[in-house]
């Protein structure tokens, strides 16, 4: 087995694919929240406002949770950089 140690994520690696993988599961979640099972505030609404709504979330949870990403990938270097060790992977390669 080897072991490999994460010494830097790269910030911009994240800011290119994870906004794709949040609006996805945003808009997952905002199906379920808006329409399928909806909260008692959004079952009062009609169904363009449930949809706005809908789109509105998505926007919101993307922007969030990629700044989110973005903060913990920093201070993650940042306290790799500091301490000198990062987080250790064990791989091992199997044969098809």
């Amino acid at each position: 087995m080897a072991n490999y140690e994460v010494k830097k994520v790269g910030v911009v690696s994240l800011c290119k694919i994870f906004p794709i993988v949040f609006a996805i599961l945003g808009a997952v979640i905002g199906i379920f929240t808006f329409f399928i099972f909806p909260t008692e505030l959004a079952a009062n609404l009609g169904f363009g406002a449930r949809l706005l709504s809908w789109l509105i979330f998505i926007v919101l949870y993307t922007f969030i949770m990629s700044i989110g990403i973005v903060l913990v990938a920093w201070i993650y270097n940042f306290v790799v950089g500091k301490v000198g060790k990062g987080a250790v992977i064990e791989l091992e390669q199997t044969e098809e």
